[in-house]
């Protein structure tokens, strides 16, 4: 039963982080492709800025399902282990 809830834990600690990068990558590419005479964008800005330069790119929704179920993955581990 614990090695369930440590497979849970590792598992979602990977999406998790795997979430965060291609997030991470999304607004770094947003950044770049944004003209330097425009305002500083900052944050969630920075993702709808990515949306708006490429309306066919995956990488938010993918980022934000990493990051969703990285997070329900970790929380099935503390309920796991809690019930245990």
């Amino acid at each position: 039963m614990a090695s369930t809830a440590i497979l849970f834990a590792i598992v979602g600690f990977v999406l998790l982080i795997l979430g965060l990068v291609l997030r991470t990558v999304a607004m770094m590419k947003a950044s770049d492709a944004t003209p330097a005479e425009s305002r500083i964008l900052h944050g969630r800005e920075l993702i709808l800025q990515h949306r708006r330069l490429f309306p066919k790119s995956p990488l938010p929704q993918v980022a934000r399902s990493l990051i969703l179920s990285g997070t329900l993955l970790l929380v099935a581990a503390v309920g796991t282990e809690i019930s245990r």
